[in-house]
């Protein structure tokens, strides 16, 4: 069975999600840091940051 290529992206996102502190990322994101400003704390794309924000609002 050959596995696709989003199993291998899936799976560095995931990793990459995993070293983020949710309650730093939550905090930062109520002080009103932009979404640049939080990347470069976290050491992740901005884009990132958006699809968090999405994720945390559909959910939460």
């Amino acid at each position: 069975m050959d596995k696709k290529i989003g199993y291998y992206l899936g799976r560095k996102n995931m990793n990459q999600f995993a070293d983020i502190d949710f309650h730093d990322f939550i905090d930062m994101v109520q002080s009103g840091l932009a979404d640049e400003e939080i990347a470069r704390e976290l050491g992740i794309s901005g884009n990132y940051v958006k699809k968090l924000k999405n994720e945390m609002t559909i959910r939460y």
